[in-house]
């Protein structure tokens, strides 16, 4: 830097935090304010990330820079948690607009920082450690990411991720809403009581939406085996044991994983083969052919029951 010598010390911790120190650090170190002014002046090779926060060299702000700075911040004990957690875990659903949330003790007064959010709580989880960040666990950071306005759809598509993924539990997610009220946590409750039911994916809840509406259907069975099909068992979207009627939500985005054309059609010359009528529904028909749609599966399991009464 110019000839001045940046502690021995520092310059350790700030490796270990991605080049990110704050002032009280520094000062601790042995750099005097005079020296922290020139490392971030015209000579210096410092940048301010924040009020009493800085970047150890003058490259490109990233993510996770804005991530330590909010650590940093928010104390010893924090953690990250919401929408950034969630990527962390490798969850793809999260809502673009989800802000860094970062979880502090209930008495902690951290400085606002313009790119994070600080909320307090009287029991911090025990956080896990993801590339050296600690995140709070999976259940905590999908329902802190769910805070919010966000649409219905955006947050089952989410906690039925969590939940497919094997990230988490219904069980969990129910313990991490508790009792609270907070914008959003309405939808976060109607989106819960659809993975308790069996869904597990946006459109299985919008299709099961669908079938509360009809006067004819009572609730199918949600991802559950069907009987007799023992170790090749098939587990469709939805079905009816009484009528033998399938419903599969057709969609590459939201079906099982490494599920092809190919096995698809396999899955299905199956049910035809036990005697199963297949109902195939596309998410595009479910949002604009709902009462088609709707009408299709009456149909269907009308059509058996009729063909089977007496």
């Amino acid at each position: 830097m110019n000839g001045m010598r940046i502690p021995d010390e520092l310059v350790l911790l700030a490796e270990a935090q991605d080049g990110i120190v704050t002032r009280r650090q520094a000062g601790a170190c042995g750099m005097s304010p005079a020296a922290i002014r020139y490392a971030l002046g015209p000579g210096g090779h410092w940048q301010r990330l924040a009020a009493g926060i800085y970047a150890t060299f003058t490259g490109r702000l990233t993510p996770r820079h804005r991530v330590r700075a909010a650590l940093l911040r928010g104390g010893v004990d924090a953690m990250i948690s919401g929408g950034h957690a969630c990527r962390a875990y490798g969850l793809r659903y999260v809502p673009q607009e989800a802000p860094l949330v970062c979880l502090v003790r209930a008495g902690a007064q951290p400085v606002a920082l313009v790119f994070a959010e600080f909320r307090r709580t009287s029991a911090l989880p025990a956080p896990r450690s993801i590339d050296g960040i600690p995140v709070a666990p999976p259940a905590r950071a999908v329902v802190d990411a769910c805070r919010g306005r966000y649409s219905l759809r955006t947050v089952r598509a989410l906690l039925c991720e969590a939940v497919q993924s094997g990230l988490t539990t219904h069980h969990l997610l129910v313990d991490a809403v508790g009792d609270a009220r907070w914008a959003g946590s309405r939808l976060v409750r109607l989106a819960l009581g659809d993975v308790h039911a069996g869904c597990r994916s946006a459109p299985e809840c919008e299709l099961r939406d669908l079938l509360r509406s009809s006067l004819v259907l009572d609730e199918p069975l949600w991802n559950r085996p069907l009987p007799g099909t023992g170790a090749g068992r098939l587990v469709p979207d939805a079905h009816w044991r009484g009528a033998r009627v399938v419903v599969e939500v057709d969609s590459s985005e939201w079906h099982r994983l490494g599920d092809g054309p190919e096995r698809t059609e396999q899955r299905r010359a199956r049910y035809a083969a036990l005697g199963w009528i297949v109902v195939p529904v596309s998410p595009w028909r479910l949002r604009h052919e709902p009462g088609a749609v709707l009408a299709e599966i009456e149909a269907a399991v009308r059509g058996y029951r009729c063909r089977h009464a007496g």
